[in-house]
């Protein structure tokens, strides 16, 4: 706030601009995303558009607000501070539109739906199409992260529902069943086993496509090989001792890589059933079931509190639906 002096010799006060919504919007793509192109990706705009909202942002501010560390963008410790104020801000505006659109009982404004890899990729599409389409004045947001993640999210209110595993119990939420993914093997379409399932056993010494670590799926292939075999997932094993060998692991970042490196006869992988069903349907690779079996529930969550609001108990019904189907 500066002072300057009136025609009549009297003193005022003059308040400094708050910076536009648009322009911090753009602030926070760019720290979160890393970098300037994939900002300006994000937000439908041209890079020097993006670049061009910052510097009027700084300019507006007298700091500078980010900074350049390596290939990467991180914000100053002034431009953190002006994040979070704006997320702030953000959050309380977004709360305050909600509540307007419970009042009126319409499915209007940003609905955000937050999900997992699986879920995000294979579950979602056709019943976010379905909402969309028949909410058309629905704004759809998907955001896509770990369990955790996504339920601070969620009890943040950044996020309206989510889909994931592995929700933990939380008074604040509510939690229901979505779908059970079952995890299978596949191996290429002329592989000559004969076997009718697979046990963690019979992975021994052979190369098999994992998604990196860090995932919930990963986890959950490396918890079952380790009770089946002893030993974890390219864990090694000393000659003579009697114990299991591990599978020869190949760690890959994407799903679709898993699925090529089978295709191609690679080795074996052990994926979502759902993410394969496109490619057993047309003969690139054959099923075969784990023994046991290994799956992880699915469930979707949303605030206690906010049960009321339209665009959730919209989407309820919908992910309720594809449960059925």
């Amino acid at each position: 706030m500066t002072g300057s002096t009136g025609p009549n010799g009297l003193r005022f006060k003059m308040r400094r601009a708050l910076p536009s919504l648009q322009r911090l919007r753009a602030l926070e793509a760019v720290v979160r995303l890393g970098g300037f192109s994939a900002a300006a990706q994000e937000l439908l705009l041209t890079q020097s558009a993006v670049s061009n909202q910052i510097k009027r942002l700084e300019d507006e501010t007298g700091v500078l607000l980010i900074e350049r560390i390596g290939k990467r963008v991180k914000p100053t410790p002034e431009g953190a501070i002006l994040l979070a104020a704006a997320g702030r801000m953000t959050a309380e505006l977004a709360a305050a539109l909600r509540r307007i659109a419970d009042m009126q009982g319409e499915v209007t404004g940003r609905f955000v739906i937050g999900a997992g890899g699986v879920a995000s990729t294979y579950h979602l599409p056709p019943l976010l199409a379905r909402f969309a389409g028949e909410h058309p004045r629905a704004e759809v947001d998907l955001r896509t992260g770990n369990t955790a993640e996504l339920a601070h999210g969620l009890i943040d209110g950044a996020i309206d529902i989510i889909v994931a595993t592995g929700i933990a119990a939380d008074a604040r939420l509510t939690r229901e069943p979505f779908a059970d993914d079952r995890l299978i093997c596949v191996v290429p379409p002329d592989d000559e086993t004969t076997l009718q399932a697979v046990r963690a056993s019979d992975l021994a010494g052979r190369r098999l496509v994992l998604f990196e670590k860090g995932g919930q799926v990963r986890e959950a292939v490396d918890a079952w090989l380790a009770a089946g075999t002893g030993v974890g997932a390219g864990a090694g094993a000393e000659a003579g001792t009697g114990a299991v060998l591990p599978p020869q692991i190949l760690e890959v970042g994407l799903s679709e890589a898993q699925k090529s490196f089978v295709i191609a006869g690679f080795g074996w992988s052990i994926v979502s059933g759902i993410a394969v069903a496109r490619e057993v349907q047309q003969g690139l690779m054959r099923v075969l079931p784990l023994d046991p079996p290994l799956s992880r529930p699915l469930d979707t969550a949303w605030r206690r509190d906010r049960a009321g609001n339209p665009a959730i108990r919209a989407m309820r019904e919908i992910l309720r639906d594809g449960r059925k189907n």
